[in-house]
């Protein structure tokens, strides 16, 4: 009897050791829970670039070489005389004797149909004014380079000492070609040449180069034997407003 109740004893202190002994075992650290992945914001597409087209510029359309008759040309310069209303231009003239310059000028010339004024400014190499002539075409007053009034001439007398008169024509280029036979001697893209010869029989040619953009003169030229006068145009400004000291008062 004693004994089994030894046995139970020990049974039960071995339990107890065993049991010490295994709380005393190390026992492995917990496993840091991993946290949670937040999902990440959607980035938003940005809109692509649109694509540029490169510009394909058409091809300048090159200027048809229309050739005009002797009758057009005429009916177009007629056309010009009838809606002038004023005028300023620069010139540069030459004439020349058998082919050798014997003279040269530049200057400038104003024109205004309503009153029948013109003006010319005849200016030195330096480009300064040296002398002016203002008229009505009744009668012409001379002023000096300080626009001061020098003396006073007839018009047809003045005009009749002039290599070119046909310079002076502007306003009157109706009747002056009713008066002439007309012909064409050349042209090209950008011009023709209008040949005028008088129908009363004196020896003289007028030749006037017209634009073909707008039918106004750009060269104006006589020849008479073997003198020849040629007038070149230069900055035209066709029926703008001229300056008030172009005409001044110098004529009523």
């Amino acid at each position: 009897m004693k004994l089994s109740i030894n046995k139970l004893l020990l049974t039960a202190l071995l339990a107890c050791f065993m049991a010490a002994c295994s709380d005393d075992k190390p026992q492995p650290a917990p496993v840091p829970e991993k946290p949670q992945q937040t999902a990440a914001p959607a980035v938003p597409e940005l809109p692509k670039p649109a694509v540029k087209k490169p510009v394909i510029k058409p091809k300048p359309q090159q200027q048809q070489n229309v050739t005009y008759t002797a009758a057009q040309l005429t009916a177009r310069l007629k056309e010009w005389d009838k809606k002038l209303d004023t005028l300023s231009t620069l010139f540069k003239q030459n004439t020349s004797y058998d082919g050798v310059e014997v003279s040269r000028s530049q200057g400038a010339l104003f024109y205004d149909k309503v009153q029948n004024f013109l003006r010319l400014d005849t200016f030195a190499r330096t480009g300064e004014t040296e002398q002016s002539a203002v008229t009505n075409k009744k009668e012409i007053i001379i002023l000096d380079e300080t626009g001061s009034k020098v003396t006073t001439l007839s018009w047809k007398e003045w005009q009749q000492g002039q290599p070119n008169q046909a310079l002076f024509d502007f306003g009157n280029y109706t009747a002056l070609v009713d008066k002439h036979n007309a012909s064409v001697q050349s042209q090209n893209t950008d011009e023709a040449v209008l040949v005028l010869t008088p129908k009363d029989g004196s020896d003289y040619t007028l030749y006037l180069t017209l634009s073909k953009r707008d039918f106004f003169p750009l060269v104006i030229a006589i020849e008479a034997e073997l003198m020849l006068t040629r007038a070149e145009l230069s900055d035209t400004r066709k029926n703008t407003p001229l300056e008030a000291y172009v005409f001044g008062g110098f004529l009523k």
